[in-house]
């Protein structure tokens, strides 16, 4: 083959600054027409060297790196054996040689899951009761647990891992892990090595999916230590046969002594609360004997029996027979005692109500409990005197009142925002609040974006990010913001860019990327922002996940929202009104048609102790009682949702005046047990 020197001297052209410059054929064809003048003058010499130089294999080294390149390509997309068919004859031959020159390359092709590092197990609870071997089922702490672990772990770290799920913080609600002998069992449940790996059994049992075991064993005890312990439950089941016989009595004592406040109502309400505004004169109806309590409220920790308390400093919180049971703080919704005396005693401030509350639930034995017996403690330092589960809703709904206030931004919707004195223990503490209002109370904080709890209870949202956002920012923006992305050319260009600028945005905006931009906004705000919030809200959420889902959810959001509407189809009135009756239920119906969002909460809360609509609590009864004068007030039994309105208003707009009145107070004071 004739070389570029040589071709240059047939045609008389001079090869000193071409060699002196190592200029060859790949060279040539890189050169533009004037950088190749340097070195061959001529115009037609130059066209002919070209020419030279593309048949001399230029071209050739360039598809070449075409063909390595489509070769990689193929590779990657069809990995296996089966896809030959795209490759040409000399890529077969090619890859086979390569296979049998590296015998490595050619094992588990098409076989994706044996190049995994990774593998799923599943771990069981095993209790062994006498001769039988009973599987611990969910509802009491067991249940089957889906793990992916490193394919080299060991049987003993399996082990481990199942003493953690188990027995969090060396606890179930079958006993402490010191009761038991422990070991591990395999698919066969037989006693497993504890120094094979799960590659190792993988490969012996050829199963699709391995399972453990964790077998306990109770440890046995001595006669002398079981007598003991059947002793002392005797005398704590004749404790408590002792304290519900004496409220049994007390309760006999309060019915038959009240004979004639309880032929206007079916319900029981010598342990209700009630809200009473105004004074309380001494020459009222003897109505209101049956709100007094039997004994003073500072003189009730005299005579509590002996395996019980009351806390005196606020934020302390006690079980109603001892201290709470020690325990796991995480455990599902079926795992709780369901002990009727597992109750907890809470004593808070009003006006310092969140932090106390945020004290309380620090603990994680809060998890435990089933009841919550709350005292509220008046800015005096007087407890209020009311009692029951309509305070326990008060509680809650005080309670995210001030948390919107004081840890939330947005509009409609609320999004939590992180505080330098807030760390991953006072937001474990809302979740516990979260979990606990909606297990006892079926209280959700709704005011929270369901962007937000999707979040804590699912690890993603599903709902419309956009719809969301409009309801998180102000009015202002949402109506700029909505007719930006209906019709962009009629918003006010730079009206649109000082909003944006509001929310940090660094892109401009066109007609095109408004949507993309608003996207991108809202997802910072609402989900960025807030994902260290979320992500310890999950560690307690994630359970209430596993039992609602995304619809359930959504649904309930709908539900609990009050409506004029809604509220006004819950009032119950008897069907035997006189005239004067009917009259006042006219103008009660009329005034909750007409009260705007924020009072229509209030009279909610008025009326229930809670500002939402709790499922299955669809109902108020409304009694009429006589009262007059400075006396004439509404009265509220929350527990019951029972309101007492008198029967005596000369027409709607006094009604509606002394109404807003008792809505509009800063404090309503729960003085009625």
């Amino acid at each position: 083959m004739v070389s570029l020197i040589e071709f240059l001297k047939e045609r008389n052209i001079p090869v000193d600054k071409v060699e002196e410059d190592k200029i060859d054929c790949q060279v040539i064809l890189l050169l533009s027409d004037d950088e190749l003048t340097k070195y061959i003058p001529i115009y037609g010499d130059r066209i002919a060297v070209k020419d030279f130089c593309k048949n001399q294999g230029g071209t050739g080294s360039k598809s070449k790196k075409k063909k390595t390149l489509l070769q990689k390509i193929r590779k990657r997309l069809h990995p296996s054996s089966k896809r030959n068919l795209f490759k040409t004859k000399k890529d077969i031959d090619e890859s086979s040689s390569d296979s049998d020159d590296n015998p490595s390359t050619s094992k588990n092709i098409g076989n994706d899951h044996a190049a995994k590092s990774e593998r799923r197990i599943e771990l069981g609870w095993l209790m062994k009761e006498g001769d039988r071997m009973k599987q611990v089922r969910g509802p009491t702490g067991g249940g089957t647990r889906h793990l992916i672990v490193d394919k080299d772990t060991l049987v003993s770290a399996i082990k481990k891992t199942a003493l953690k799920l188990y027995f969090p913080e060396g606890i179930s609600p079958r006993g402490k892990i010191e009761n038991f002998v422990v070991d591990i069992m395999d698919f066969k449940r037989q006693s497993a090595n504890l120094d094979l790996s799960v590659e190792n059994i993988y490969d012996r049992s050829k199963m699709r999916l391995l399972r453990f075991y964790l077998l306990t064993v109770p440890k046995e005890r001595d006669n002398t230590e079981q007598e003991k312990n059947s002793t002392t439950r005797t005398k704590e089941n004749e404790d408590q046969k002792s304290v519900s016989q004496l409220l049994r009595l007390e309760n006999h004592e309060n019915n038959s002594s009240h004979s004639s406040y309880n032929e206007h109502t079916s319900l029981n309400m010598c342990s209700d609360d009630e809200i009473q505004f105004g004074p309380v004169l001494a020459d009222i109806d003897d109505i209101y004997d049956s709100t007094i309590p039997l004994n003073d409220i500072h003189t009730q920790s005299d005579s509590q029996p002996e395996n019980s308390y009351i806390a005196n400093d606020p934020g302390i919180i006690t079980n109603s027979l001892g201290i709470i049971a020690d325990g796991p703080g995480l455990i599902n919704n079926e795992q709780l005692f369901l002990d009727p005396f597992h109750s907890v005693k809470i004593r808070v401030h009003r006006g310092n109500l969140m932090i106390e509350m945020m004290k309380i639930f620090s603990d994680p034995t809060i998890m435990y409990a089933t009841f919550f017996d709350v005292s509220m403690i008046l800015p005096t330092g007087k407890a209020e005197e009311g009692v029951g589960e309509g305070i326990f809703r008060d509680c809650l709904t005080e309670f995210w009142n001030e948390f919107m206030d004081n840890c939330c931004i947005g509009n409609s919707q609320k999004v939590p925002t992180i505080r330098h004195d807030f760390q991953e223990e006072q937001w474990l503490s809302i979740g516990r609040i979260i979990f606990k209002g909606w297990q006892i109370a079926n209280y959700l904080p709704i005011g929270l974006s369901i962007i937000v709890m999707e979040n804590a209870m699912y690890g993603k949202f599903k709902s419309d990010l956009m719809e969301n956002f409009l309801c998180f920012i102000t009015e202002e923006d949402k109506t700029l913001f909505s007719t930006a992305l209906k019709d962009y050319e009629s918003v006010d260009n730079d009206e649109l860019i000082e909003a944006l600028e509001n929310h940090s945005c660094r892109s401009a905006v066109t007609k095109e990327s408004i949507t993309r931009i608003l996207l991108e906004i809202a997802h910072k705000e609402m989900v960025q922002e807030c994902n260290f919030i979320t992500d310890a809200w999950a560690k307690i959420l994630s359970q209430l996940g596993q039992s609602l889902s995304y619809e359930n959810l959504t649904e309930i959001y709908s539900k609990m929202e009050p409506s004029n509407r809604k509220v006004t189809k819950m009032l119950h009135f008897s069907d035997n009104l006189s005239n004067l009756e009917r009259e006042v239920m006219n103008h009660l119906q009329r005034y909750v048609r007409e009260l705007d969002k924020v009072l229509l909460k209030k009279f909610l809360r008025f009326c229930t102790g809670s500002d939402l609509i709790l499922d299955g609590k669809d109902t108020i009864t409304v009694e009429f009682v006589v009262l007059d004068g400075f006396g004439r007030r509404p009265i509220a039994h929350t527990c019951g949702r029972v309101l007492r309105i008198p029967r005596n208003y000369e027409n709607f707009t006094i009604f509606r005046s002394e109404f807003n009145n008792i809505l509009n107070t800063s404090v309503w004071v729960m003085d009625i047990v």
